[in-house]
């Protein structure tokens, strides 16, 4: 009868101990599904720009202590602890968030982050975080990201204060990216001009008494508020030379190359050069006033000659600067790496429109996954800290250009199998402790 008993004692704790088995086996088979479903996500994506790769950390759960463990005492060795472990769970679920490779795409508002910092974009009055940067401007002028429609937040180039982008001021609250006021660059009178080159040395003695001239002639085009072209031509001529200087007239005129040498109307000055074939004394620009008759404002343009010379050579005076400009609609638009957004009107000039903003966080890591790969703040993110690409520990741009998926299909292949493998070796010991507890049952017969 004593034996019959301890042999059903036995049975008990044997069915209880492969039952806990089980139950722990379970636990292996459920996590290591996990991890399947987390491998699936990284490949399935493995061609989404900007995607960044999860990563399962496994963890070893309860132990039951069968001996606790002692320390040594007198003539006896300590002995270790004796525990056996109830299973594994889920430690943690990462995202990598090592760049990927940059993919060239040819398309000019592509961009790739190459180093630190996320996009900031805002879709319905939410901020949020992305390492895609798929975008393009709709009809109405907005930055948007492509997909999800989310505007960029940047800063926008201000025309009333001579187009300065104003980082500072608003640095912490960027605002979406629209440029279509900006589409229109209105036409800008000219106000100064500066003249470049050389008179000739050689050129002979003009007498105004017997009018004889030998006139060095030049022109250039200045623009009025309403961008209509106005010409304006220069006559130099060689009145003077004695020891160590030579004096020359220039004589301006704003009527089609008509110089009236009677016309009090017509400015005209003298240029003085020394032994060396510069101009002696410093000279301030002269002023150019135009009355205008076509209902644009009357010009008042600054003419600086103090860069001309006299040397023995061909005459060769210019203007080499000279502002204003037509009006002009915007044709081409292109991005530098440090995020100005610079357009081109049709007028060929070019201004800068715009700045995109580049958040970091202290633990990108801990980033909130919102899909459509976009991120969110969390409370182990750290707050965004916002600025331009290259500032401070922000990466730079690589424009017409976009980062690929971090995953590497080699690593999620042998991941697959080692977590396959694990999977059918929990199931394994279902199927032995089953059989084992076939074993059990069958002692009753």
């Amino acid at each position: 009868m004593r034996g019959l008993n301890e042999a059903h004692t036995l049975e008990r704790r044997s069915f209880f101990k492969m039952m806990r088995s089980m139950h722990s086996v379970i636990s292996s088979l459920r996590n290591h599904q996990m991890k399947m479903d987390v491998i699936g996500n990284n490949i399935a994506n493995v061609n989404t720009y900007g995607f960044k790769k999860g990563r399962v950390i496994f963890k070893d759960t309860l132990y039951q202590t069968m001996r606790t463990g002692s320390a040594p005492q007198d003539n006896r060795g300590g002995t270790n602890q004796m525990a056996i472990g109830l299973g594994m769970d889920i430690g943690a679920v990462d995202t990598i968030v090592t760049p990927g490779s940059s993919q060239t795409t040819g398309k000019n508002t592509d961009l790739c982050i190459n180093g630190n910092g996320y996009f900031m974009v805002k879709a319905a009055d939410e901020v949020f975080y992305t390492r895609s940067g798929s975008f393009d401007f709709d009809k109405n002028g907005n930055f948007f990201a492509a997909g999800n429609g989310a505007l960029v937040l940047g800063w926008v180039a201000d025309p009333e204060n001579n187009w300065i982008i104003d980082t500072e001021s608003n640095k912490t609250n960027p605002q979406p990216i629209n440029i279509g006021r900006l589409r229109t660059l209105s036409a800008k009178a000219s106000t100064m001009m500066k003249f470049a080159g050389n008179l000739d040395f050689e050129t002979v003695l003009s007498d105004p008494a017997a009018n004889e001239y030998h006139p060095v002639i030049t022109s250039k085009d200045v623009i009025d508020s309403r961008g209509q072209t106005h010409t304006i031509s220069f006559r130099f001529i060689k009145t003077a030379e004695e020891a160590g200087s030579t004096t020359w007239q220039y004589k301006i005129s704003y009527n089609d190359m008509d110089f009236d040498d009677d016309a009090a109307t017509d400015p005209e000055g003298t240029l003085t050069f020394d032994s060396h074939g510069k101009i002696s004394d410093p000279i301030t620009p002269v002023n150019l006033a135009i009355q205008l008759t076509n209902g644009a404002d009357d010009l008042s343009i600054d003419i600086d000659f103090s860069e001309l010379t006299e040397y023995d050579g061909a005459s060769s005076a210019w203007v080499e600067e000279c502002d204003g400009y037509r009006s002009g609609e915007l044709k081409n638009i292109s991005v530098d790496p440090n995020g100005i957004v610079r357009g081109t009107y049709s007028n060929e000039i070019s201004r800068d429109l715009a700045q995109i903003a580049l958040a970091t966080f202290q633990n990108p890591a801990g980033l909130t996954s919102k899909g459509e790969s976009l991120y969110q703040e969390s409370s182990n993110s750290g707050d965004a800290r916002i600025g331009f690409p290259g500032e401070d520990d922000r990466g730079v741009l690589i424009p017409a250009s976009l980062e690929m998926s971090n995953v590497d299909l080699s690593e999620e292949f042998v991941d697959m199998i080692t977590t396959q493998r694990g999977f059918q070796a929990a199931s394994r010991i279902i199927t032995t402790s089953d059989e084992m507890l076939q074993e059990l049952v069958n002692l009753k017969r």
